[in-house]
């Protein structure tokens, strides 16, 4: 029996005694990358059957440092930068970046990216990003998106900035040559909180801000793409808690109050389509968060909505997560959402290197 199927008939056996699964909701779709242990298989059944925090042994590695340079955008043919996304918006992290593909005509299809940074730093033009940008090379392109920090502004402005990003990106979709009638997010960590929040909070006005610019176009979206993405700001491990209690502007950590910024307690029946891939060593946002958000999604919306990808042992910005065989998957998700029909005649095997430059942070 392989790993990937142990996994499963976990994940059925842990729903067996559950009224969601009895009601027949659909397993969820794991994948698992890198070699098995019987420490992770207790793991596994620990987050599946009790939703908890991982107990383990031990200390653990720190993650590799971030990369504070900045993405070398000389390398791309066409790029319409800081883009002012908010009408009345002061910050100047409320802009954002066009960058075209190289491939393709116009009106283009295209990836929102939010930036990672526990809230608190990061900003759309960071070397971290780099992988996002490999799909300019497939036919993409990507809009990277900026958003006020915890030190200035406090949930929710994040959503609202992250709301009026996607509401103004329709608005102007013909003057940006861009195919706005589907918009898939993607982010990691912090990122990937902002990219599930759009996707919980489709169709709630009360989560937007419409006197930011541009009320009657859709902020929703209809797809998303999390790398280690927090889905639980109550239940971050100890190296996250302080980045939550920043963002919320109070102890954040099993509060029910924080549940508003918790995309697994805003789940709904028409959730779009998720991808959740996150490594099993996160300290920051524990893997059990993403495992019960695929969980829930599932029992939500009655179908198979969300795939789980696991990558065992990786750690929080572990570089395992942004390879080439990472950013493919996550395209070939893409691609059933932007290209429904006939698939993305633009898919190639060509990943090249993307340069950076400089060690200073954009604002």
């Amino acid at each position: 029996m392989t790993f990937r199927t142990i996994l499963i008939a976990l994940l059925v056996i842990a729903g067996s005694t559950s009224p969601v699964f009895a009601r027949g909701i659909p397993p969820v779709d794991v994948t698992v990358s890198g070699e098995a242990s019987p420490e992770l298989l207790a793991d596994f059944r620990q987050a599946l059957n009790r939703m908890a925090n991982r107990q383990t042994n031990g200390a653990q590695p720190p993650s590799p440092a971030r990369d504070e340079g900045l993405i070398d955008l000389e390398q791309f043919w066409k790029v319409e930068q800081d883009v002012p996304y908010a009408i009345g918006g002061d910050s100047p992290r409320q802009r954002l970046n066009i960058t075209y593909p190289f491939e393709g005509e116009p009106p283009y299809r295209f990836i929102v990216h939010f930036h990672g940074g526990d809230w608190a730093t990061g900003s759309r033009q960071s070397a971290a990003n780099a992988p996002a940008y490999w799909a300019i090379y497939q036919g993409y392109a990507v809009v990277d998106v900026g958003y006020r920090l915890a030190d200035k502004a406090q949930w929710p402005a994040q959503l609202h900035d992250a709301k009026a990003a996607i509401r103004f990106l329709r608005a102007n979709a013909d003057q940006y040559q861009l195919d706005a009638e589907r918009i898939v997010v993607m982010g990691s960590g912090a990122g990937g909180h902002l990219a599930q929040m759009l996707a919980a909070t489709n169709g709630d006005s009360a989560a937007q801000d419409p006197d930011m610019g541009y009320g009657d176009a859709s902020p929703e979206v209809q797809g998303v793409v999390s790398w280690s993405g927090v889905s639980d700001i109550t239940t971050m491990g100890e190296q996250g808690r302080t980045a939550a209690d920043r963002l919320m502007g109070y102890p954040a950590y099993q509060s029910e109050l924080a549940l508003e910024a918790s995309p697994v307690a805003r789940v709904h029946e028409n959730f779009p389509p998720i991808l959740l891939l996150h490594g099993t060593n996160d300290r920051w946002a524990p893997f059990e968060q993403s495992a019960r958000m695929a969980i829930r999604v599932n029992a939500a919306t009655g179908r198979s909505t969300a795939t789980l990808d696991l990558l065992i042992n990786a750690r929080h910005q572990d570089p395992r997560i942004g390879t080439k065989e990472i950013m493919s998957k996550s395209l070939n998700f893409v691609d059933r959402i932007l290209f429904p029909d006939d698939g993305n005649p633009h898919r190639s095997t060509f990943y090249p290197g993307i340069q950076t430059t400089g060690t200073s942070e954009q604002p």
